[in-house]
């Protein structure tokens, strides 16, 4: 997850834009590298986790039930839970650039 997190951000940095994604995206874009589904509870578990949770916090800006917010130029704030409320593969980069053009 923290791979394909890191290729969205290095997109969206190269794009200048902001890089919201919902939790279907985020699982359409991991199914192609046989990541198991998110969601918002899984998520929030790894955010916790004493391991990832650190990565975690370097890439993404917040989060909630319908998603993620990675942290770019464009959008850098201090990470956190909203409650309920190096550049990837060619083939990366082009399902990144998929999910940022909707």
């Amino acid at each position: 997850m923290v791979l394909t997190l890191r290729a969205i951000q290095s997109r969206a940095n190269r794009a200048n834009s902001e890089a919201p994604l919902t939790w279907d995206a985020i699982n359409n874009m991991g199914q192609d590298y046989g990541a198991p589904d998110i969601d918002y509870d899984r998520f929030s578990a790894r955010w916790d986790d004493t391991q990832e949770g650190p990565l975690l916090r370097q890439l993404v800006d917040r989060y909630d039930d319908r998603g993620l917010v990675i942290k770019t130029k464009k959008s850098s704030k201090p990470a956190q839970a909203q409650g309920n409320a190096k550049s990837g593969t060619p083939e990366m980069d082009k399902a990144v650039k998929r999910e940022l053009a909707k």
